[in-house]
């Protein structure tokens, strides 16, 4: 009977450390994921800076860069020990420009520099080496840029594998030993860096390929300690320790009273069987709700921290590539670079706006996500969006089909930037998986119970049907990670949960070898202006008109991005022609113009393109120039925490739309009138 429940314990054992092994694995395989998603991302960060270090030596020479030296200092501020820009002709590269310890203008590279330049000339990515030249062991990454590709633009870092790179509380490392190699195989010659000097090299270990361009890296990733958490380690050894202690007891039990008492004995085993049973359903039940519990709420925090670590590290060399654009746009350009690089600001703010919303989808999720609806109307969307993705297109060599101006000029209730960022999620995909020479459609329809649709087709590959159940899953990209498409996987997912908060739908059609066509279904709304027209307007408009200023007209600065509700401002400002209307279009400019103007009466809308309504009307309270000045805030969100919040903060009223037109004039009237 012993050698028996020492058995079972002994397996239970086994299950158990089975279990919690294989549990390991799993965390760790995760918290590697992450690693490797880091290292990807930093060296597209190196990625997006090396075309315009390419640009530098041709634009400093006419003055229009600052000198390569300047814009390389910050790369040698972080390790890198050399920069340099080279120039091909005939298999020999001529450097141009560099800074650091590297080869200096007019130099030709040679050796494992020559061989990884021309290397770099006949990849289309990233190409990356070690360096027999110059002291210390180097790693070297390279990419060639300008069309044709003729110029290469290379740094190099030291790399000392010898010396474990410390892992700060809180950094992706922190739990795990790391190395990394600048190989497909764990080359000890090849290793970049580790985080300790006793990596193992068999045990629980993840072996995971990174790419750096066209080359195939290897991660190597090993727990420092128990992932699982120490007791769950150590719960094999209890279980057996424990189980051994019962079995043993047990069994003294049994041989002490199985002789004399035989029958009771057996009627005993009989009931504790029974209640063994009924415990040991009621604690696997116990545990099993515990394990779900305890992996929706890793889940849900491992799905938090990696939507806030990839907007930090997303954010960090878009920054770099916006700073850098607008240096350009410092200098004297003709009128195409100038519009260029417009373009290129005019787009980068934009997706810095977008990684500072990438966690809406979490707020969705949770309930505590708010949009501001209001009538928008769908042809100003439209143009805007063509605008933001005709360079993306151009690049692809894709046209785009759809004139704005002969759109549809209805309106639909929807918050207008929110539904902005849905229709550029959607061109830019319809871009990006399109195939060259390909077309994007854009198109409206009227459809049954009053709403519109709003259609985007691509004439690309098409979906498979067994991926739709997948294609509006977070982080889903169905294989494209695979290629050379950049992307998270999180923008069809986003969009989608923004059109159902707006009130709307999103779904797709496809066809495999024809293409697909996404499209959103939003509520129509009355526009602005025409509800002012269907109104009274007449009664609107009674009332005795406060008198002129003795030294002038008064004047009304009116911020809002809404081409339809400036239409309508100004047609009842047509009422008062007394006053003068001062209109602006971003939060900025609508500051520049308080200071300057020093208006008798500010009207400013709560969602702006550039800055938030709230933040302008801090800085317009903070201002000495501006702080008198009475500011009436204007929202479709008219939830009271919202209406309490902005008037503790200065404002003096607040209106929600669509306006009152009754009350807006007599809020003018009332306004200006005490002014005078």
């Amino acid at each position: 009977m012993l050698v028996v429940l020492t058995g079972v314990v002994t397996v239970a054992s086994l299950g158990v450390r089975s279990v919690v092994r294989n549990q390991e694995k799993r965390l760790l395989r995760e918290r590697a994921g992450e690693v490797a998603l880091v290292l990807t991302t930093a060296f597209n960060g190196v990625k997006s800076s090396f075309p315009v270090l390419a640009m530098a030596p041709q634009s400093s020479v006419s003055g229009q860069q600052p000198p390569f030296a300047d814009m390389a200092r910050p790369l040698l501020a972080n390790g890198v020990v050399t920069v340099g820009v080279a120039e091909g002709h005939d298999g020999v590269l001529t450097v141009l420009a560099s800074a650091g310890d590297g080869p200096v203008p007019g130099q030709t590279l040679a050796g494992d520099r020559a061989s990884l330049g021309r290397r770099a000339l006949g990849a289309q990515n990233l190409v990356s080496g070690f360096l027999a030249e110059g002291p210390g062991k180097r790693l070297s990454i390279s990419l060639a840029s300008g069309s044709p590709r003729r110029v290469v633009v290379y740094e190099e870092s030291l790399v000392d594998a010898t010396r474990p790179v410390p892992t700060p509380r809180g950094s992706p490392f922190s739990e795990l030993n790391v190395a990394l190699y600048a190989s497909p195989r764990a080359d000890p010659s090849k290793l970049i860096f580790t985080t300790t000097q006793h990596m193992p090299r068999s045990g629980q270990l993840v072996h995971m390929s990174v790419a750096v361009g066209v080359d195939p890296w290897l991660l190597v990733a090993g727990s420092k300690q128990p992932l699982v958490g120490g007791l769950a380690a150590d719960s094999p050894w209890v279980v057996l320790a424990v189980g051994l202690l019962i079995a043993f007891l047990t069994s003294l039990l049994i041989e002490s009273l199985g002789k004399r008492r035989a029958y009771a004995l057996a009627l005993v085993d009989e009931r504790t069987g029974e209640l063994q049973q009924a415990l040991k359903e009621g604690s696997r039940l116990e545990e099993a709700e515990r394990q779900a519990r305890e992996l929706a709420e890793s889940a849900n925090q491992s799905k938090s921290e990696f939507l806030s670590r990839m907007s930090h590290e997303l954010r960090t060399p878009l920054n770099a590539v916006v700073g850098f654009a607008q240096l350009l746009e410092l200098d004297d350009l003709t009128d195409t670079q100038r519009e260029e690089v417009a373009q290129i600001v005019k787009g980068g703010r934009h997706l810095l706006d977008l990684i500072n919303e990438v966690l809406d989808i979490s707020r969705i999720e949770s309930g505590r996500f708010a949009v501001s609806a209001e009538p928008v109307r769908v042809a100003e969307v439209l143009g805007e969006t063509l605008d933001l993705v005709r360079p993306l297109a151009d690049h692809h060599d894709i046209e785009l089909l759809g004139d704005p101006s002969r759109s549809d000029q209805s309106f639909v209730l929807a918050d207008r930037q929110r539904l902005k960022q849905v229709l550029l999620n959607l061109s830019a995909n319809a871009i990006k998986y399109n195939r060259p020479g390909g077309t994007v459609g854009f198109s409206c329809e009227h459809t049954a119970e009053g709403r519109l649709r709003i259609n985007v087709a691509d004439t690309g590959p098409g979906i498979r049907p067994e991926h739709l159940g997948l294609l509006f899953s977070p982080f889903e990209r169905l294989g494209a990670e695979r290629t050379d498409v950049e992307g998270t996987g999180l923008g069809l997912s986003l969009s989608r949960r923004l059109a159902e908060a707006m009130g709307g739908t999103l779904g797709v059609s496809t066809e495999l070898g024809r293409g697909s066509t996404f499209w959103v279904d939003l509520p129509v709304a009355e526009g602005p202006l025409e509800r002012y027209l269907r109104l009274d307007t007449p009664s609107h408009t009674q009332g005795q008109e406060p008198a002129s200023r003795p030294d002038g007209r008064p004047k009304v600065l009116y911020i809002e991005d809404n081409l339809s509700n400036l239409s309508l401002v100004e047609r009842i400002f047509a009422q008062r022609a007394h006053v003068d209307l001062l209109v602006a279009m971003q939060g900025q400019l609508g500051l520049d113009l308080a200071r300057e103007h020093r208006p008798a009466l500010v009207l400013l809308d709560l969602h702006l393109p550039d800055i938030g309504g709230d933040q302008v009307l801090e800085q317009l309270r903070d201002d000495p120039t501006t702080r008198t000045i009475p500011v009436v805030m204007i929202s479709a969100d008219a939830t009271s925490g919202q209406v309490q919040r902005l008037v503790a903060a200065g404002a003096r009223s607040y209106l929600t739309k669509p306006i009152d037109v009754r009350e807006l004039l007599r809020l003018i009237d009332d306004t200006l009138g005490a002014a005078l």
